[in-house]
């Protein structure tokens, strides 16, 4: 065995743990992004829902006459 023996394992190594590890990375990424976008979309919906019903709460259904 060489040294450029050495060296090409160790270049396979490395590529292996790359192309292993880089994919991995990405799609543990997506899937936390994924995650964190539901999440805000959703408090985004309960605010609105929230927002809405104390307007309807808060509603003034027959305004007072001006007589």
């Amino acid at each position: 065995m060489t040294a450029d023996d050495v060296l090409a394992m160790d270049g396979l190594s490395i590529i292996g743990t790359v192309g292993f590890f880089v994919p991995a990375a990405v799609l543990i990424a997506l899937v936390v992004g994924a995650v964190v976008r539901d999440r805000r979309l959703s408090a985004q919906q309960e605010a609105a829902d929230a927002e809405r019903a104390a307007f309807e709460r808060e509603a003034i259904n027959d305004p007072p006459r001006a007589d």
